[in-house]
């Protein structure tokens, strides 16, 4: 596309900024630096002062096209400086001190994940210039006998060095509660994007609920309302889930407890009030997320539904005991009634109860199943 210019990737606009402002403080620096030596009489160093504050000048031009370059461009007029003024001067004079608050600053600022590999190659660049410093101040290299050191000079370069290393750590200190903000803002705009989610989920499927209920005031045969009364019961059993997740606090999982004493309400105002049942609940308070949640609460819609339907008996009430407990970290469920059981050979039947639903549904969250029928239907499930 001609007469377009690719964006920057957001770390590096927000990396080239770092770039301009520390580049600017170590001109800031240098120039005193320079104009320090030159009105205390330190001659040894002053071209070399003068010079890298002059040169830094080209780093804001480099870090208008290339950020990377300029960072490097930074570092090699730092190494060039360092080398020649600390070897000039030996180690007593501690201008050294010059180079960690600066190198070390730059290293902090640039540590992203998009400049990983430069991280490391200019932190092996850092050490080397020390080494090459100390090993030339071992062998006395470009040692200036005519240069000396005094109380001034080395006073002098640790209070600059001092604060720069103040104002390095506060330029790094307010970026990382800026960065921090940024981070607080992004969590804030998912978290209400993800609601929002949740939120249209549970209305699509209360929509396809409320089509299935008019579907059902048209039709006639009783097996046809049965089975649509069936599939609203799914449906508002995964709706539940949403709804529940939409009006927490975190999006991420829902109190099972609050959600089975809910949708056991539901399933039992569908029946109708004239509908004699006990429930009897032994619930903990369990937090499950999206994905064990709508298998969970399909089970238990299955498994509640055709206890209402089959385990009722004309002459005593409906008893339900729902158990929901952590063992052993595994999460425990057991839904039992009090109806006449099912027969062996119908329990082998895969098409019996919805029995091959139930048993899909305990395999797709790994759950352990069991089901017993003496004393009434028992259904058992353990899962992690």
């Amino acid at each position: 596309m001609n007469g377009v210019n690719p964006t920057k990737p957001n770390w590096e606009n927000e990396l080239t900024k770092k770039v301009n402002v520390t580049t600017f403080v170590s001109i800031l620096y240098m120039f005193v630096a320079t104009l320090f030596v030159h009105f205390m009489g330190f001659h040894a160093f002053f071209y070399e002062c003068l010079s890298a504050t002059i040169l830094l000048f080209s780093v804001f031009l480099f870090n208008r096209k290339h950020v990377i370059g300029a960072i490097y461009a930074y570092y090699i007029l730092d190494f060039l400086f360092l080398i020649p003024v600390n070897l000039k001067m030996g180690i007593d004079s501690y201008v050294i001190v010059y180079f960690f608050p600066l190198m070390f600053t730059l290293i902090q600022l640039i540590g992203k994940k998009e400049t990983i590999s430069h991280l490391i190659i200019l932190s092996v660049f850092c050490l080397v210039t020390v080494l090459i410093i100390l090993v030339g101040f071992q062998f006395n290299w470009l040692r200036d006998p005519h240069a000396h050191s005094s109380f001034t000079l080395v006073v002098f370069n640790i209070l600059l060095s001092i604060t720069a290393s103040t104002l390095y750590a506060l330029m790094i200190m307010f970026d990382s509660i800026k960065q921090q903000e940024v981070i607080k803002k992004i969590l804030h705009e998912k978290e209400i994007l993800l609601s929002e989610v949740f939120h249209r989920v549970k209305n699509n499927m209360n929509i396809i609920t409320s089509l299935l209920n008019l579907k059902k005031m048209t039709s006639k045969e009783e097996e046809t309302k049965t089975a649509l009364d069936d599939c609203k019961n799914r449906v508002y059993s995964m709706a539940l889930v949403h709804e529940n997740i939409y009006t927490s606090e975190t999006h991420v999982g829902l109190n099972f407890k609050v959600y089975i004493e809910n949708l056991v309400r539901e399933i039992a105002y569908s029946f109708g009030g004239e509908t004699m049942y006990e429930m009897q609940f032994d619930l903990e308070d369990l937090q499950l997320d999206l994905n064990t949640s709508i298998p969970c609460g399909l089970i238990i819609n299955e498994l509640i539904t055709n206890s209402f339907k089959y385990a009722r008996t004309a002459d005593q009430p409906l008893i339900l005991e729902i158990e929901l407990k952590q063992k052993d970290q595994h999460t425990y469920l057991r839904i039992k009634d009090n109806g006449p059981g099912i027969p062996e050979d119908v329990l082998k039947e895969s098409n019996s109860l919805g029995l091959e639903l139930i048993q899909s549904l305990s395999e797709q969250i790994n759950g352990e199943m069991k089901i017993t029928s003496s004393n009434g239907f028992q259904y058992e499930l353990s899962f992690n």
